[in-house]
C-alpha cells in the first residue's frame, strides 16, 4: 500500500494551523526597456527559509528547489486549466476574515513555468492588470510572494496556489520586479557605468555560451562567435519550419471540421473506431476466458460437495458452456449433495444385497439416477435385474 507523504501549505505571511506552512518569498528579473517584466522569479534555486525560522516542520529546516521539486511542480500545473494569479498582500487568503476584495494584479498560464538552475522558478509572460503596472512603475510594491504546498519530510514544494505582490519579503536578498523608466538620461548611465557596446555584445555571446576577451579578440573567438550564432540561427529556421508545419496541421484540422456534419468531437465522450474494436475484442477474449474457468469451478464444487456423478460432468459441463453459467448454477443449487456421493470408498464395492422380493438392492447412485430419470426405486431396480 502506498503512503500518501505529508504535505503543507507555505504562505509566510499569515496565520496558520498546525499542518499548515506559510512562506512568502520575494523576487524578480532584469530591467529592461519595454517597462515591466513579464518574467519574474518566483522562487529560489537550492535550499531556501523565512528570515523567521520556517519551515519548522521540515527536517533539514528549509525549503528546497531543485528538478524534482520543479518535476512535481510542473505536473501539478498541467492539471489546471484556469490561470494562476497574482494578488496585493495575500488577500486572497484574508478575504474570507477581514470581508475586503482580492483584487488581482497579474496572471499567467500554468504552462508558462521555466526553471534555471543555480537561479530559481521563474513565471514567464505575466500579464500584469494596469493598476499593478501603475503600482510597479511608481515602486509602491517591489517583490513577489509565492503560496505553495510542500512535502514535510523533503522541504520540496509540490503544488502551487498563487502569489503576491508585497514589500514585505520573507526570504531575504531575492530579486524585485523590475521596472525601467525609459528615458535618454537612464541610456546615458548605463553607457556610462560600463555598458559599452561592445560589452553588450560580449554579454550576448556569454549567452550562447562563447567568452570574448573585448582587449584581444582572436580568429579563435571569431570563429567561435560565428559557429554559435549559426546553430542559433539553424535553430530559429527549425522553429520556422514547426510553425509552418502546425499552421499545415490547424488548416487541415479546420477542413475537416467544416466538411463534417458535427463541429467538434468531444473525446470526453467518444473515442476512436480502432480504439473501442481494440478494447472490445481484449473484453470479448477475458469474457470468454472467465466464463469458461466459472463453469469448470461450478461443476468441480457441486461434484465435491456430492451434488453430480462423475458421468454427468461433461453433459453439465457442455450446458454451462452452452447456457452459460447463471443457468448452470440454477441446475444445480437445486439439487442437495448426495452423502455416499462424497464419503470415503473402500477399494472393494461391496455386492449389492437383495430384498425380499428377489431384487438387488439399490445403491445411492442408483436411487440418485432413478430420481433423475423419474422412475420409482423398485422400477428401476427391476430393470437392473433384468440388465443382470
Amino acid at each position: 500500500m502506498t503512503t500518501k507523504k505529508p504535505q503543507s501549505l507555505a504562505v509566510l505571511s499569515a496565520q496558520h494551523p498546525n499542518n499548515l506552512g506559510v512562506a512568502a518569498c520575494c523576487f524578480a528579473s532584469e530591467i529592461n526597456e519595454q517597462g515591466i517584466s513579464e518574467r519574474v522569479m518566483v522562487m529560489p534555486d537550492g535550499y531556501f527559509k523565512s528570515h523567521d525560522g520556517r519551515p519548522f516542520d521540515v527536517p533539514a529546516n528549509a525549503w528546497l528547489l531543485d528538478q524534482t521539486a520543479f518535476e512535481l511542480l510542473k505536473s501539478t500545473a498541467s492539471t489546471r486549466t484556469n490561470d494562476y494569479h497574482f494578488d496585493y498582500e495575500h488577500q486572497t487568503l484574508h478575504a474570507e476574515e477581514n470581508g475586503k476584495p482580492a483584487p488581482a494584479s497579474g496572471w499567467f498560464n500554468p504552462a508558462d513555468l521555466e526553471y534555471v538552475p543555480g537561479e530559481g522558478l521563474y513565471a514567464l509572460n505575466v500579464r500584469w492588470t494596469p493598476s499593478a503596472r501603475a503600482h510597479l512603475k511608481n515602486d509602491e510594491y517591489r517583490f513577489i510572494s509565492p503560496v505553495f504546498h510542500y512535502d514535510k519530510q523533503t522541504g520540496r514544494p509540490t503544488k502551487l496556489r498563487h502569489f503576491a505582490l508585497t514589500n514585505d519579503p520573507a526570504v531575504d536578498g531575492m530579486d524585485k520586479v523590475a521596472v525601467l523608466k525609459s528615458s535618454l538620461n537612464s541610456t546615458k548611465t548605463h553607457v556610462n557605468n560600463g555598458d559599452t557596446p561592445m560589452n553588450a555584445a560580449q554579454k550576448l555571446l556569454s549567452l550562447l555560451g562563447v567568452t570574448v576577451d573585448g582587449d584581444n579578440v582572436t580568429d579563435a573567438d571569431y570563429t567561435q562567435a560565428t559557429t554559435a550564432l549559426a546553430a542559433l540561427k539553424a535553430k530559429a529556421d527549425e522553429a520556422d519550419t514547426l510553425t509552418t508545419q502546425l499552421s499545415n496541421a490547424n488548416d487541415a484540422v479546420a477542413a475537416l471540421k467544416a466538411n463534417s456534419p458535427n463541429a467538434e468531437v468531444n473525446l470526453a465522450k467518444y473515442v476512436p473506431v480502432e480504439t473501442y474494436n481494440a478494447l472490445h475484442t481484449e473484453m470479448v477474449a477475458l469474457k470468454s476466458s472467465s466464463a469458461t474457468q466459472s463453469v469448470e469451478q461450478e461443476v468441480n464444487k457441486a461434484k465435491q460437495d456430492g451434488r453430480i456423478i462423475a458421468s454427468e460432468v461433461e453433459y453439465l459441463t457442455s450446458l454451462g458452456n452452452q447456457q452459460g453459467v447463471a443457468a448452470l448454477k440454477a441446475v444445480l443449487d437445486a439439487r442437495s449433495p448426495i452423502a455416499s456421493l462424497t464419503a470415503q470408498q473402500t477399494t472393494h464395492t461391496p455386492k449389492p444385497e437383495q430384498d425380499k422380493d428377489g431384487l438387488a438392492a439399490l445403491t445411492a447412485e442408483d436411487k440418485y439416477a432413478a430420481d433423475q430419470l423419474g422412475l420409482s426405486h423398485a422400477a428401476f431396480a427391476k430393470a437392473k435385474q433384468e440388465q443382470n
